[in-house]
């Protein structure tokens, strides 16, 4: 087991040398690389208690602080992915309460332990006990609300989403063998399983962890694979070189905005092409929240990213499956339903369509329009249901979403 460790500790820091030696950084790329700082200081630890103490009690059962915090950074990941992490503000620091207060009671007992030549205190009984079922309770928890903002991450981030699901899935699985080991030592001798439950418990954690760093690594990979691959050369038809392929460009385009459903059609683009423009476009979106501009059309858009217009649209028509206000006003829709519940964590009433100028809309009409088809309510529906949300007493509100 000593090597497993070693080999998942070793992985997390050659995972983490790629966020580090890239400059091309997310705000939600330094969760992923404190999630990889943990890993190596959890195996880490452990590899270095394995080997110090090799006979010690200690390595029967001690759990770590740090399984405390790895559901919650993954939750918290998936907000900055769907663009909702602005709305707690400090309130992300409570998730880590628990791992705070075993973290003092960890370093206390791992300093007894040295001092005393690797004999453990009575206390770590009672301290396994509170940090073992408070993982149980958190893998599951954490693992579940990540995949519910999974559902509101922006489509185009499909590796991300991928990763947010798989190690949530992962989480949930270890909370289900954790479970299975618990029951089976409660079995009857006759019945039971004979097998170390400390010992299986820590080798599926370990491996789950070095599964969880490949993950990221391939994630990582992906994303710089598509933000290095360069905008395509004229080694192929492009409508600055070809009047006619410029020609029926242009008229998808106009088909597009004006509703008119289009025939599938020849890519003009290789597929890593459009990749690549995806990837900048979602970039653009994240970082610099281009769509709060009411005048922003795509030939805006276009020349701000420096790119053919065409190229963005057949991007956004083939690649993403979008027209160019339908992927703009998801985003102002996100960003008016993040500003309600700003207003509403300061219990004051705000103007929603003051909101949607806000956001970018400029037009009442289409506000109402896409706000309906993004949350399948009226502007003022959602409104009211904000607001019986905070004047309904806890256990009715609990109540209505049960």
């Amino acid at each position: 087991m000593k090597y497993i460790i070693l080999l998942g500790a070793f992985q997390a820091v050659v995972v983490f040398s790629i966020f580090i030696i890239d400059h091309k950084k997310r705000s939600s790329d330094n969760i992923l690389s404190w999630f990889l700082i943990l890993v190596f200081v959890h195996l880490g630890s452990g590899f270095a208690l394995h080997t110090l103490f090799p006979n010690a009690e200690i390595h029967k059962q001690f759990y770590t602080f740090i399984t405390l915090m790895y559901s919650p950074l993954l939750w918290i990941y998936a907000k900055h992915l769907s663009g909702r992490h602005l709305q707690a503000g400090q309130k992300n620091y409570y998730h880590f309460l628990p791992a705070m207060a075993g973290a003092v009671v960890y370093f206390t007992i791992a300093g007894y332990i040295i001092i005393h030549n690797g004999n453990t205190p009575a206390a770590i009984i009672y301290y396994n006990q509170v940090v073992g079922y408070t993982a149980m309770i958190s893998f599951p928890l954490y693992g579940a609300l990540s995949l519910r903002e999974a559902r509101r991450i922006p489509s185009f981030w499909q590796s991300e989403i991928w990763l947010v699901r798989f190690i949530a899935t992962v989480f949930i699985l270890i909370t289900v063998l954790m479970l299975a080991l618990v029951l089976n030592n409660h079995l009857p001798p006759a019945s039971r399983f004979n097998i170390d439950q400390h010992l299986w418990g820590r080798i599926f954690t370990y491996i789950s962890l070095l599964s969880i760093c490949l993950a990221i690594g391939r994630v990582r990979i992906l994303f710089l694979m598509d933000t290095e691959t360069p905008l395509p050369l004229l080694d192929y038809t492009s409508p600055e070189t070809d009047p006619a392929v410029a020609s029926a460009a242009e008229t998808a385009d106009k088909e597009t905005a004006a509703g008119i459903p289009q025939q599938p059609r020849k890519s003009l683009l290789p597929e890593e092409q459009q990749a690549a423009i995806a990837c900048q476009l979602k970039q653009w979106m994240y970082e610099k929240t281009v769509y709060k501009d009411p005048e922003l059309t795509l030939d805006k858009l276009a020349a701000a990213m420096e790119i053919s217009r065409h190229h963005l649209s057949e991007t956004l028509n083939q690649y993403i499956g979008q027209s160019f206000y339908q992927f703009i006003n998801e985003y102002r829709i996100r960003e008016v339903i993040k500003l309600i519940d700003e207003h509403r964590q300061r219990k004051d009433t705000p103007n929603i369509l003051s909101l949607a100028f806000e956001a970018g809309f400029h037009s009442k009409s289409s506000f109402n329009q896409y706000f309906k088809k993004v949350t399948g309510n009226t502007p003022s529906a959602y409104m009211k249901s904000k607001n019986m949300m905070i004047t309904m007493p806890a256990g009715a509100v609990k109540s209505s979403l049960t």
